[in-house]
């Protein structure tokens, strides 16, 4: 048995290290991705960003870069300049492994986010382009070090002056909660990779079908807990581009109840890698989830979680009911102007565990979302994350407990969609 687990290990060394020889930041996230991801995170924090490979070469297109960056890197000689700067953040962050702040030589201030998967350094986020005038006196300047050919914040006066302005600590907060995300992505990115090369390597060995079959079952359990780790990147995002509004409207107390919920959320969610956990567990992460989204809503939502006295430690399969929350908030409360309310409940039925999840919404059935959200199929939208997990915990339950643990769903215009999960009270969780 030990010869085995040592294979095993020496195995996934061998895999790990096979994938870092032959991919670079292209390879994991694909440029197509990190455009992407460039694009929602400036939208919602207002700040400008390239991502760069190990060696400090960009490898995306510039994102929302500023008027007065723009009009500087027209002339070649400059532009030069510029990407002196840029490599020198890159270096940095790659150095210390850490996110590293500091002033161009134009004065705005940047941010370099290292890449790290692993222990391994790909690349980086450069970003920022902001005014801030109340950084501390250790942030590197490279105006002392790096000069352009004239004082472009006198010569461009009303472009530098077009160029947002924010506090260092908030600017700061976005750097380390971009960071977070990006690496955690990463991490996922990786162990997908890796998984699909050493699943594609037996596959290859295997010749018998009893082996494939048993091969074909591991394969679908790893995509199972895949998605069970899997966050809707659609709400990643407008998380923050809460976070970055109410730090512009205000000086503290609710963007540092929003930035601790996320947080929390988050590294629940990306950690979180059993088969089970407790019912009590379980509407604990629901009730972040909501408290994040009131906050987001406002007045729009209110919600309720109802639990059965005696239920509290009973065990649940792990992620079968959030996805049916942000159904009903996206589908539900968000759609109608007047926003509306979600009641949880959780009870016994018999020798089963029911999950009721109402809203008061517009009560769309899958046939008006399809009518409805159509045009906006091919940008993709933080309702294809939802269906996809929905469609998932429903084959999940049905191959684990039968049929008959399907999900059922209820629509009404006048009250609402209801959701009605279960699933048996005693279960093997082996099976899941």
């Amino acid at each position: 048995m030990d010869e085995f687990l040592n294979a095993k290990i020496k195995d996934l060394v061998q895999d790990e290290d096979s994938v870092f020889n032959n991919f670079d930041i292209n390879h994991l996230f694909g440029k197509e991705k990190l455009e992407n991801i460039q694009e929602k995170i400036s939208k919602a924090t207002g700040l400008a960003f390239v991502t760069v490979d190990f060696k400090g070469e960009p490898v995306t297109e510039l994102t929302s870069f500023t008027k007065f960056c723009r009009e500087i890197r027209r002339n070649e000689g400059e532009k030069r300049l510029c990407w002196s700067s840029d490599a020198f953040g890159a270096i940095q962050a790659a150095v210390t492994q850490k996110t590293s702040v500091y002033f161009c030589p134009c004065g705005l201030m940047e941010v370099a986010i290292p890449i790290i998967v692993r222990g391994h350094y790909l690349g980086g986020f450069i970003g920022g382009q902001i005014r801030c005038n109340d950084a501390p006196e250790n942030i590197v300047r490279l105006e002392t070090v790096m000069h352009h050919a004239e004082d472009y914040k006198i010569s461009k006066s009303d472009l530098f002056n077009e160029i947002l302005e924010m506090k260092y600590q908030q600017f700061v907060n976005i750097a380390d909660l971009i960071s977070m995300i990006i690496n955690q992505l990463g991490e996922k990115e990786l162990s997908r990779l890796m998984l699909k090369e050493s699943l594609n390597k037996e596959m290859d060995s295997l010749s018998e079908k009893k082996k494939r079959m048993e091969l074909e079952y591991s394969l679908k359990n790893a995509e199972l807990t895949a998605l069970q780790s899997q966050m809707n990147p659609s709400f990643l995002f407008r998380c923050l581009n809460s976070i970055s509004n109410l730090a512009v409207i205000e000086d503290a107390p609710k963007t540092n109840e929003m930035v601790t919920l996320f947080a929390e959320f988050l590294r629940y969610n990306l950690n979180n890698q059993k088969n089970a956990i407790t019912i009590a567990e379980e509407m604990e992460n629901i009730e972040r989830y909501l408290k994040i989204q009131k906050v987001r809503l406002g007045d729009r939502l209110n919600y309720s979680i109802e639990i059965a006295e005696n239920i509290h430690m009973q065990r649940i399969p792990n992620f079968i009911v959030l996805p049916f929350v942000e159904k009903a908030v996206f589908y539900g409360i968000d759609q109608k102007r007047e926003g509306g309310s979600v009641h949880i409940s959780v009870f016994y039925l018999n020798s089963d565990v029911v999950i009721s999840v109402e809203d008061s919404g517009l009560g769309m059935s899958e046939e008006k979302i399809l009518q409805r959200f159509k045009s906006y199929k091919d940008g993709g939208y933080e309702g294809d994350a939802i269906e996809t997990g929905i469609s998932s915990i429903r084959q999940r339950l049905i191959s684990s407990f039968g049929p008959q643990y399907d999900v059922v769903m209820e629509y009404s215009e006048k009250s609402g969609t209801k959701c009605l999960i279960k699933y048996p009270k005693n279960f093997d969780e082996k099976v899941l």
